[in-house]
């Protein structure tokens, strides 16, 4: 019903508005076994499915083990239709049941056209036990979590896309039923999400935060508000008190501007109080705090989102894959977070007197910036790039290159800044070619949106050493920045006779590694760190991870380091390492600085055109070399070319 003006809404009777207000379309069934009934179709099926139809409309899916990350398969209209209208409704659902002896993890995925590295499309996932059914639904305009998304038009939608999470050594079979578009236009998930759960000032409890967590307690435990205190007792072993956010739906607390928590706890006991601290999110805790009181003693407690145990990477030896070895790195989702819990024994008795999320700012190790992270070993700077002057320079950086990552952004020189001894890649809303060049045919010729690049491909390379970069990442939703390497083999830089896919590629001892990998829907303390390698077809290979949080300098600056030697590579946030991996295959071939941004990613939300122009700042690039790993052959190359040689 349109909007109405209150005086005209108050001379209308009840009766009037009843009438007045349309009943929403019935659902529309989308899929049935008969053809000649559906009104979709199913292509596109991955290989390791088989697909069998169902009567009444259900299809069941047997997959087979696959290395594939997201195994699917699309519905789209039947009959030659491009897309569907579905404007009178307000979502698509479907009702999945896991017929594995595995948990299943499974998403849903509506799509209007459009190339899908710009995300237009909307989706969400679920979880399901062995037996479990679920009704899922998309709303459009809303993604993962029932967070505000891409801006949907349900009048054009091109396919409806249900692919599993994940690569797996066991077979996985679910059914899908009931698909179908369905509620209202215009119908929203709970209406409260989006404001309630990003509490940009931090506070979940006490200061005068609302809404109230809800209570959860287990083992005996109880809990009560009282003032502004959350009094908690516990009465058999192992007891449980769980702050949860207010609504069950969809349950989280968004903690993305922040990483760690802070607790102010008083002992109301007459003895000393042991306890454990630890905030929950669906996917895994963060480590706990072991914590003792004395009788009255009051004490904020941090619960940091950096794991207390770098992650490690080992080689699975019964199936050669390289995995996290247990007990190493984290699980937690700071977008996630649904629960802060408090664990004791039988007689403890405590008062929370506040809960905030905070992202204190960072000390630095004196070392920072000056050497690598090791004390043993000569080692020699070889590279010191502070960004003086007025331009980069374009005897060391190539400013242009193809755009293989989204479809969106074009390079240009007008946009690799260099300001106050800093260079700045800013993103923004401007027409223009891909790489000022009129003549560029690629995806990106002529584009809305461009943004600065930087890399030393055929200009300096180095095999081995330890390379750092201190960077201030964007807050502008839907960015993608990256400070990482790839392999350069050399030779005559000929694009017909020794293309740059050949000398950059990842086979023969080739790697691509990803120091920092951001995505801006994460907030500023958390992004990727990985290792690729044996190209990007089916032979491809990858680990690493995407809960790497870390803080910020008091200039809001974090510094990243790569300690690389052969066959072992360390990564480093702010003089803490935070990943390192062992092993034969670790690369060994010399590599080039790649320093970007553009827009989107695999988990990122749509871009905030409102929040542009956006910087990725850089204040210095610097390499060392370890004496005895030095060669001739490394530090800066021919530049066959010339200085503004292109891709």
């Amino acid at each position: 019903m349109k909007s109405v003006s209150f005086l005209a809404l108050t001379a209308l009777s009840a009766w009037t508005l009843t009438a007045a207000a349309e009943p929403a379309a019935a659902p529309k069934f989308l899929y049935d076994s008969n053809p000649t009934h559906s009104a979709a179709q199913i292509v596109r099926v991955h290989e390791s499915f088989t697909v069998t139809p169902q009567d009444g409309g259900a299809v069941e899916v047997a997959a087979a083990p696959s290395n594939a990350g997201y195994p699917g398969l699309s519905f789209v209209p039947a009959g030659g239709a491009e897309t569907w209208d579905f404007s009178p409704w307000g979502f698509v659902s479907a009702k999945f049941t896991n017929l594995g002896e595995k948990p299943l993890s499974l998403s849903m995925r509506v799509d209007n056209n459009g190339d899908w590295r710009l995300s237009p499309w909307n989706a969400e996932s679920v979880y399901l036990k062995p037996g479990e059914a679920k009704v899922l639904k998309v709303f459009f305009g809303y993604q993962y979590g029932y967070q505000a998304g891409y801006a949907l038009d349900p009048a054009a939608v091109s396919q409806v896309l249900i692919f599993l999470n994940g690569k797996a050594e066991h077979a996985r079979r679910f059914r899908v039923e009931e698909l179908q578009a369905g509620g209202a236009a215009g119908d929203k998930p709970d209406s409260h999400y989006n404001a309630a759960h990003v509490p940009h000032d931090g506070k979940l409890f006490g200061g005068g935060a609302t809404p109230l967590p809800r209570l959860e307690t287990a083992n005996g435990a109880t809990a009560r508000i009282e003032g502004d205190a959350i009094l908690v007792a516990f009465e058999k072993p192992n007891g449980r008190v769980t702050l949860r956010p207010a609504d069950k739906k969809p349950g989280v607390w968004n903690l993305r501007n922040f990483n760690q928590v802070d607790a102010a706890l008083r002992n109301n006991g007459t003895a000393p109080a042991s306890f454990r601290l630890t905030v929950e999110s669906p996917a895994g805790p963060t480590d706990a705090a072991e914590v003792t009181l004395q009788p009255g003693e009051k004490r904020l407690i941090s619960l940091s989102f950096i794991p207390k145990t770098p992650f490690k990477l080992v080689r699975n030896e019964a199936n050669g894959k390289i995995e996290t070895e247990k007990g190493t790195g984290t699980k937690f989702e700071s977008n996630r977070a649904n629960g802060f819990s408090i664990r004791a024994d039988a007689g403890v008795s405590l008062a929370l007197l506040g809960l905030r999320a905070s992202a204190p700012a960072v000390e630095l190790p004196a070392w920072s910036g000056k050497r690598p992270p090791v004390a043993s070993g000569e080692w020699e700077l070889t590279l010191n790039e502070e960004f003086n002057g007025e331009t980069v320079d374009l005897n060391r950086w190539n400013i242009y290159t193809a755009n293989f990552w989204d479809r969106r952004t074009h390079f240009s020189k007008d946009n690799v800044l260099v300001r106050d001894g800093k260079a700045l890649l800013r993103y923004e809303r401007k027409r223009g070619y891909h790489n000022d060049d009129p003549e560029d045919k690629s995806a990106v010729a002529h584009t809305d949106y461009a943004c600065g690049f930087l890399d030393t491909y055929g200009k300096w390379t180095q095999l081995y050493g330890y390379f750092e970069a201190r960077v201030k990442l964007p807050r502008a939703m839907g960015l993608w920045p990256a400070f990482w390497t790839m392999p350069d083999r050399g030779g005559v830089r000929d694009h017909e006779a020794n293309p740059q896919w050949r000398r950059a590629s990842t086979d023969d001892g080739g790697m691509e590694f990803d120091i920092l990998e951001h995505l801006t829907a994460w907030g500023p303390y958390r992004f990727n760190s990985a290792f690729h390698w044996d190209g990007y077809g089916k032979n491809h290979k990858a680990c690493g991870t995407s809960q790497v949080y870390c803080g910020a300098d008091a200039e809001g600056f974090i510094t990243v380091g790569m300690l690389w030697l052969p066959g072992y590579a360390a990564y480093y946030a702010n003089g803490q390492k935070f990943l390192e991996w062992e092993d034969e295959r670790v690369c060994s071939q010399p590599s080039y600085l790649i320093l970007y941004m553009v827009s989107g990613g695999w988990a990122n939300l749509p871009l905030d055109i409102q929040a542009l122009p956006a910087d990725f700042e850089i204040d210095y690039v610097r390499v060392w070399q370890r004496k005895d790993l030095m060669r001739p052959q490394d530090g800066p190359q021919p530049n066959e070319g010339g200085p503004r040689a292109q891709y």
